[in-house]
């Protein structure tokens, strides 16, 4: 049997870390001297690169660059990551997927996040995961989703072909990776992105929660 590749997505899928970006982004604000940020808009942002997410919130008429902002929030992240105080609580039941799909000898997991990869290592730390994925890539090894590049690399360092291979995510940019890479998606509803969005964005399956996950996964 050809063994399957899961690719996760890490915030909105694997953790909740909304509170922790809407903060972390006031915070990168605060340190460039800018005014807050719409938490709303922060948040609708999630999933996509820092540099693009900030384009949508970032107060016009400030002589500040995308990067200035972006430096001061990975610096923030990081620090957090450090102290050991990331407010990123697992969703329900994906602790138990992730070692149920581990255990499984015909399942490889992995992850690809628009993250960085410290403030990756920084979660998987916390949440005791750093051993369980085959391969993990953030927006420090490769494009950025929706792009396909982290699909493509796993699945060449893996040697595992299209079909044999899932995204799980939360948003259009983890749908659209799927759809780019021409894999299966599946989108989660517990996320930052509405079922709608993933559905119009081509999404293979949706899915209400960890039990219906494992079994989709399973089955496909």
């Amino acid at each position: 049997m050809n063994k399957k590749l899961i690719l996760f997505d890490y915030d909105g899928t694997i953790v909740d870390s909304a509170k922790m970006i809407v903060k972390g982004a006031i915070e990168a604000f605060r340190m460039c001297g800018l005014p807050d940020p719409d938490p709303n808009k922060v948040r609708e942002n999630i999933g996509k690169p820092l540099a693009t997410a900030l384009d949508s919130y970032a107060p016009k008429g400030y002589e500040v660059k995308p990067e200035m902002i972006s430096n001061a929030y990975r610096k923030w992240y990081a620090e957090q990551g450090r102290l050991g105080l990331q407010d990123e609580p697992l969703f329900p039941g994906m602790f138990e997927v992730l070692h149920d799909l581990k255990n499984n000898k015909d399942v490889h997991i992995g992850i690809a996040t628009n993250k960085s990869r410290i403030a990756l290592n920084n979660g998987l730390k916390k949440h005791n995961l750093n051993n369980i994925f085959d391969i993990t890539l953030t927006m420090d090894e490769a494009k950025a989703k929706p792009d396909p590049d982290m699909a493509i690399q796993a699945m060449s360092k893996l040697n595992i072909k299209k079909k044999s291979t899932i995204m799980v995510g939360d948003t259009i940019n983890d749908i659209g990776l799927g759809v780019n890479a021409g894999i299966n998606s599946i989108g989660v509803a517990w996320g930052y992105n509405s079922i709608e969005m993933l559905r119009n964005e081509g999404a293979d399956f949706i899915i209400k929660d960890s039990e219906e996950l494992f079994d989709t996964i399973i089955n496909i």
